[in-house]
């Protein structure tokens, strides 16, 4: 058979599996559900447990012995196994079949994607997929990138800022058109933040805060929900002149004046502005997304080649538009060794974060800096786990933070009505996050998929 053949083969196997199990019954019996809940700080997980799924919903969840199986039904005795929900990654992207099919393999169930001159285009056609989610951004002005120095395109000018009426357009347009998280960018000032952040509750969009203008401060007063990449959310730390010129020059010679700042003042890391900040993100309900499997993780001596995993075989290196990492060596092929020399400082900045109380989201930052779909988020996850997160908080904030934090009640969590999405692992996440890749069952929107097919090149 062809290798044309055998994915039009494995396509038509694929839509009619999963239009049958939109039909039939599906009740797994006899696993225990792991508590993910109140943001990994509950340990109430169900012993002996039965989950009834049908049309791609879970319709019931209870104690094997309590409940009934209905008639014709299709009974998967998962006895001894663990169930979590599918995972969460909030900053990737799905360029092929390829990146999706690396999503599913390693139990990526939802992808909130964001297209930009990193990352490329979405590929909206891929089958199967994890469930995609569009994510846009908003600058809040009409702008254009100037260079600093010999640095192009090192920060941006305002060429005129958006009026209150003109936000209000521009999110109710991204609304109409299925945008359903939106990145508040450098551009924003402290006044357009309640804006935002109002026209986006009114259109059910969860916001995300990569800051320039604004504070942090002000953007979590604003109520501006999550807040992506380590070296964004801890700018406040920075003393007030640099952290304006930070604000609207974030790359080039400013951005590295971050990285030398973190690394090279020995009190950063105990002074008040980063203890205040971390009150502030302990206090309010907003989650950290550090990106950390883009720039940290590869320099830790502890990282793996992620070109050495079994899904990375379907891979093409050519898709990824902005610095791959080293087939060989699984490092970056031009590190900045000014930014390495700060790594050990965002490590202990977020484990800072993480020993006041503050809560996480997770995203890969997939593709750009090399960080692999699916696999960047295993190392995500090692990260989150490494600052000081418990096993099943790092579950959590895969999965049901989103619910706490963007109000995503779909989503998350093993329960009646939310998507049918579940990993039926052999071995207990909460012993170790190194279970999450022994998947014995992976069930996407209801329907079983084979991640040997998965493995299949396309």
């Amino acid at each position: 058979m062809t290798k044309g053949i055998s994915v039009l083969v494995f396509l038509l196997v694929y839509c009619i599996v999963s239009s049958l199990a939109q039909e039939q019954m599906l009740v797994l019996k006899g696993g225990t559900i792991i508590d993910v809940t109140n943001y990994g700080n509950s340990e109430k997980d169900v012993l002996n447990a039965m989950v009834l799924i049908e049309g791609g919903k879970i319709k019931a969840v209870g104690a094997a012995t309590s409940m009934k199986i209905p008639q014709g039904a299709k009974i998967v005795d998962v006895s001894g196994k663990y169930l979590v929900p599918g995972l969460i990654d909030c900053f990737g992207i799905i360029n092929n079949q390829a990146y999706a099919n690396a999503y599913l393999y390693h139990g990526v169930t939802t992808v909130v994607m964001t297209e930009d001159d990193r990352r490329g285009k979405v590929d909206w056609s891929v089958n199967p997929s994890p469930a995609k989610i569009k994510l846009d951004a908003i600058w809040g002005a009409e702008s254009r990138r100037i260079s600093i120095g010999d640095a192009k395109n090192a920060g941006f000018e305002i060429i005129e800022s958006w009026s209150k009426e003109r936000i209000d357009h521009e999110i109710d347009s991204l609304a109409k058109d299925g945008i359903k998280v939106l990145l508040i960018h450098y551009a924003v000032s402290p006044g357009q933040l309640p804006w935002i952040v109002s026209a986006c509750k009114r259109n059910h969009i969860a916001t995300i805060g990569e800051l320039g203008l604004s504070s942090y401060k002000e953007a979590v007063e604003a109520d501006v929900q999550a807040f992506v990449h380590t070296s964004r959310y801890s700018a406040d730390v920075l003393p007030d002149s640099a952290r304006k010129i930070y604000g609207i020059a974030p790359f080039g010679p400013p951005g590295r004046y971050y990285y030398e700042y973190i690394a090279t003042k020995a009190k950063v890391l105990d002074n008040e502005k980063l203890l205040s900040l971390a009150r502030l993100y302990r206090d309010h309900p907003v989650g950290l997304i550090p990106t950390a499997s883009m720039l940290v993780y590869p320099e830790m001596d502890f990282a793996t080649n992620p070109w050495d995993e079994p899904i990375a075989s379907i891979l093409d290196e050519k898709d990824i538009e902005f610095e791959p990492l080293d087939k060989q060596t699984g490092k970056h092929k031009t590190p900045s060794p000014i930014r390495q020399r700060a790594v050990p400082a965002m490590v202990s900045i977020d484990s800072i974060f993480v020993k006041n109380g503050a809560h996480y989201l997770t995203g890969s930052g997939a593709d750009a800096f090399g960080s692999l779909p699916g696999i960047g988020l295993y190392n995500e996850l090692t990260m989150l786990s490494r600052f000081g997160l418990t096993n099943r908080q790092v579950l959590a904030a895969a999965t049901h933070n989103f619910a706490l934090i963007w109000n995503w009640t779909t989503l998350g969590k093993i329960e009646q009505g939310r998507e049918a999405d579940i990993l039926v692992l052999d071995k207990s996440p909460v012993e170790s996050l190194k279970h999450l890749r022994e998947i014995d069952l992976l069930i996407v929107d209801g329907a079983i998929i084979s991640r040997e097919i998965l493995l299949q090149k396309k």
